[in-house]
């Protein structure tokens, strides 16, 4: 009777999941062949708790092909930003790292200790800012399209666990 039951939970489970799955392609999301809107992706976004961050970034990256002022703008503060932080960082953590090497464990201050992870995280951020810089319309198309496949590849992921933690609970 339970192995009944199990192989019945199975095969609602990939009927259902087949139901909903998301699918994205050139800038539009379907799901079971029908176009969904923006919206309806952000709605279920925030419904599932999924993706969202990927989303708004998809969204920046849609209206940065369209508008070359926006792109030029995007460009130019994330290089400024980028550089300022990097040229801060590696510094902070060049002058970190001199500092305990020339005067030992022993007898330096607490500030040096926490330079050399300050400046490696500003060259974090650093890469982060210069990551989002975009030259062309179609960096802009492959970044927006990198972004709302991770989106589709979350909301599929979040629909199958609640249904595996459904079939759990109808196995016990």
């Amino acid at each position: 009777m339970k192995l009944l039951t199990t192989i019945a939970a199975v095969l609602i489970s990939i009927s259902a999941f087949s139901q909903d799955y998301i699918e994205y392609d050139n800038g539009i999301f379907t799901q079971n062949g029908e176009q969904l809107s923006m919206g309806q992706i952000k709605d279920l976004t925030v419904l599932h708790k999924a993706g969202s961050g990927n989303f708004w970034r998809g969204l920046e990256f849609d209206s940065m092909h369209d508008n070359i002022y926006l792109r030029g703008t995007n460009n130019t503060l994330n290089f400024i930003g980028g550089a300022a932080t990097g040229f801060v960082g590696s510094f902070t953590a060049l002058l970190g790292s001199l500092s305990y090497a020339s005067y030992g464990p022993r007898y330096t201050q607490d500030w040096v200790y926490i330079g050399v992870p300050a400046g490696a995280g500003l060259c974090v951020v650093s890469f982060k800012a210069f990551s989002r810089i975009v030259l062309s319309k179609k960096g802009c198309l492959k970044r927006r399209d990198e972004k709302f496949n991770k989106v589709a590849y979350r909301l599929n992921q979040k629909v199958a666990d609640k249904l595996n933690e459904a079939i759990k609970a109808a196995v016990q």
